[in-house]
């Protein structure tokens, strides 16, 4: 059964969360696993591919592909994907039905916590059990 996550960022700030999408991509390099990191658009997916070139840690190389043009752990996608996998980034509004991942990761987002409410609801009906995590 997937455990689903929800993150409260501190801020609804684009930098705040741009920040936490490559924390999230550095956790999973060094944790050694996969992820796919679900995004609303290209002109999205082509931000992230920038940033986790260039805002991560000096020390850290975080592998990653958009829309799956090579192998890599991470693959920022925009339209369809597998229904499963490791862990699952959804960055849309979408009310998502997967279960076939071992996580699903969710930010609240402060300005739209009526989208956030309902994919928890959602996930509930799925008879999933989410779990609000505090960012570290």
């Amino acid at each position: 059964m997937s455990e689903v996550w929800f993150y409260l960022l501190a801020d609804a700030t684009q930098a705040t969360r741009q920040q936490f999408i490559c924390r999230f991509g550095e956790m999973v390099i060094k944790r050694h696993r996969q992820a796919l990191i679900y995004c609303d658009s290209d002109a999205q997916a082509e931000t992230l591919d920038d940033l986790l070139w260039t805002h991560t840690s000096p020390t850290s190389f975080v592998a990653h592909s958009v829309n799956f043009a090579c192998p890599a752990p991470i693959q920022l996608v925009t339209t369809s994907f597998p229904s499963q996998g490791d862990i699952l980034l959804n960055l849309t509004d979408e009310l998502l039905t997967v279960t076939g991942y071992q996580r699903i990761v969710e930010i609240i987002n402060p300005e739209s916590r009526d989208a956030s409410r309902s994919r928890w609801r959602h996930y509930q009906q799925q008879g999933l059990t989410p779990e609000l995590k505090p960012i570290a």
